[in-house]
């Protein structure tokens, strides 16, 4: 492995977002980024693992936050990997991603002068390895000259292809790094297909590596409203990629979320979160149950079922996999309303009932793009709170 020092490294994870497509996993109390990843670590804190198994110090890594509920939550949950509390920053959230990278940069140079910071986004997923540790040495050592490194990741699938932003580069055989020309993001299927075959493309990751003083030098002050392209085009004469071949998402929909999770041998279906669960007839399917609650689900075919406390409420989201937009919709509904149940707030569903329910007050319950579901919500007199949620299910079957 690399004998690059990493002294003057510095991490800044970007937590300020929400994530509504994850939604209801991800809501207004508990963004994305500090939802459940796998059987270890939220998002943020698999950020945190990545990065430390790359070799940077655990106390040189800067959070971003833009709430005090985002500052509480990333407390909790990056204090016990060793992230320092007063490298909690939390600023405007009208600023953006762009400034937020500004406010991270200018925090680290004031500590340390020779610092060189890697801004990354909280909320993906890296199979991190060799491979992705030697891609960010060759970026660290790009900075080191005083130029400005993306990271980005070699894609094989069209899909994936289709969902994310490009870097377009010249390549050298003389660098690791190849000089960036521009970008296309989330282009149509016959260009995803054209420049994934030219070859001098990569998938931009959001992590972005650039020594302080330089890059502070280059932006001069900064004004709001400032968006990452507006940077990155202040950036591009001196901007560099480093492509990587490690495995890489977005990771921003319950799709993608189910597709990087474990999942049962025979009929591929993946369960997430603390609460005990029970599939019958179910196939490529996600079940999340929050602790202490308990979900039996049948009949479920490349559905996403979410069980969880929003608000104090129980929530119960009966979702296809592949409808990220409307998801999202929902989510958006939520937050205007507070307040749902069953059909006035479904989309693309028909067909769903909600049957009895000792906490029908309390009970929210969202369909997206399904048919022919019913749902059930009992609490036990010992708490518990417990979800049936089938198809074609009646009163004679509950």
């Amino acid at each position: 492995m690399s004998t690059l020092s990493l002294e003057h490294v510095w991490v800044a994870i970007i937590a300020g977002g929400q994530g509504t497509r994850l939604f209801p996993i991800s809501h207004t109390d508990i963004p994305k980024q500090f939802c459940q990843l796998d059987e270890k670590n939220t998002f943020i804190q698999a950020v945190i693992e990545n990065f430390a198994g790359v070799g940077i110090k655990r106390n040189h890594m800067i959070v971003i936050t833009t709430s005090d509920n985002q500052t509480n939550l990333a407390k909790e949950q990056t204090l016990t990997r060793g992230v320092l509390s007063q490298n909690i920053l939390q600023i405007q959230p009208d600023l953006g991603y762009a400034l937020a990278m500004v406010k991270a940069t200018e925090f680290a140079k004031e500590i340390d002068p020779e610092a060189i910071v890697i801004n990354t986004p909280s909320d993906q997923y890296i199979g991190a390895g060799d491979e992705f540790s030697v891609t960010i040495y060759n970026a660290i050592s790009e900075a080191e000259n005083d130029n400005f490194v993306i990271v980005g990741v070699v894609i094989n699938d069209l899909v994936t292809a289709m969902g994310c932003g490009h870097a377009l580069y010249v390549e050298d055989s003389q660098s690791s790094c190849y000089q960036v020309e521009g970008f296309i993001e989330k282009p149509a299927k016959e260009v995803a297909n054209q420049i994934m075959r030219a070859g001098n493309s990569a998938c931009n990751t959001g992590i972005n590596i650039w020594k302080a003083k330089t890059f502070l030098e280059t932006v001069g002050p900064c004004e709001k409203g400032m968006g990452t392209d507006e940077l990155m085009d202040l950036l591009l004469s001196h901007l560099k990629i480093a492509v990587g071949n490690f495995e890489w998402r977005d990771c921003g929909t319950l799709k993608s979320l189910y597709e990087i999770s474990n999942k049962t041998p025979n009929h591929k279906n993946a369960s997430l979160g603390a609460g005990k669960f029970e599939r019958v007839d179910c196939r490529r399917s996600l079940l999340y149950a929050a602790e202490g609650m308990e979900l039996r689900v049948t009949g479920a075919v490349d559905d996403a079922v979410v069980f969880t406390i929003i608000n104090e409420k129980p929530i119960v989201v009966v979702a296809k996999l592949d409808e990220s937009q409307r998801i999202k919709a929902l989510a958006e509904d939520y937050s205007r309303h507070k307040d749902f149940l069953t059909d006035d707030f479904s989309f693309g569903a028909r067909n769903n009932i909600v049957l009895g329910s000792n906490i029908s007050d309390d009970l929210i319950v969202g369909f997206v793009g399904v048919r022919d579901y019913a749902v059930y919500v009992h609490k036990e007199p010992d708490g518990t709170l417990s979800a049936a949620v089938s198809q074609q299910l009646t009163t004679k079957n509950k």
